[in-house]
């Protein structure tokens, strides 16, 4: 494996400490996702842009062979350190463009977070090459629930800062966008609502590695100010944690 790094159009090596106290997904989701494909043990499985481990540690608890494919070094060692005892995991530098795995050899391709960040042609012709006949195509995120007194207040201070926030394609449904490839035959929409405690510092810790709201900043001043007030909020919360809803949104597609 190279130690150079790979460039990509979202850079999380300064976020990338933080990033590992953001919310898991939903195991459950991930279970039922699983047993919906049929993959059993030892089969052969992507984690593409697996960052800090966040999907690949709830895949490696399957049995599975996994390999998770990270273009940023920081991220990287984070999620080496998340999944060490793991004797069926193999950590790579690549991207979702280019992933560096041999054609025809993957059961499963599963993106957490992470197909909003990379060129969608592209990569869906780099899912084709590297899944088996009849492989499945996995993405996933995990949506604040908007509707929480939290999350509410967290908006206002981000809106007032910045009045025409771009969420980006994190939040769009990829549905009809998946149907009308022809690539694929099948497409299923998964959700699974759930809700963690965190800790007023872990929870902040989610908030400076957000990249899409460092994205929609002019400059890191205007992103250090937003977490300064996120953080005069939750320290104004009642107790040591917060309760925090999160909707774990997947879309599945079968190749033809």
């Amino acid at each position: 494996m190279s130690n150079k790094q790979i460039k990509t159009n979202w850079d999380y090596s300064q976020l990338a400490k933080y990033y590992d106290n953001r919310a898991d997904y939903s195991e459950k989701l991930v279970i039922k996702i699983l047993k919906l494909i049929k993959c059993k043990h030892n089969y052969p499985v992507a984690d593409i842009g697996a960052g800090t481990g966040k999907l690949t540690k709830l895949l490696a608890k399957n049995n599975l062979i996994i390999h998770a494919i990270e273009p940023n070094l920081n991220m990287m060692r984070y999620g080496k350190k998340n999944t060490i005892n793991q004797k069926k995991l193999s950590w790579n530098l690549g991207t979702a463009e280019k992933t560096g795995l041999n054609s025809n050899s993957i059961f499963c391709a599963f993106f957490g977070s992470s197909f909003n960040t990379v060129n969608h042609l592209q990569s869906l012709n780099e899912v084709k090459r590297i899944l088996i006949p009849k492989g499945y195509f996995c993405c996933m995120w995990n949506h604040r629930d908007l509707s929480n007194l939290h999350q509410k207040e967290i908006e206002k201070i981000i809106l007032k800062e910045i009045p025409k926030f771009n969420y980006g394609t994190r939040r769009i449904d990829y549905s009809n966008y998946l149907k009308k490839q022809i690539i694929f035959e099948k497409v299923i929409n998964l959700k699974q609502n759930f809700q963690v405690n965190l800790k007023k510092n872990i929870f902040l810790d989610g908030w400076k590695s957000h990249g899409t709201l460092k994205r929609n900043c002019k400059n890191s001043k205007q992103f250090k100010k937003i977490i300064r007030r996120i953080e005069n909020y939750i320290q104004s919360v009642k107790g040591q944690e917060i309760k925090i809803p999160y909707t774990n949104v997947a879309f599945l597609a079968k190749l033809k």
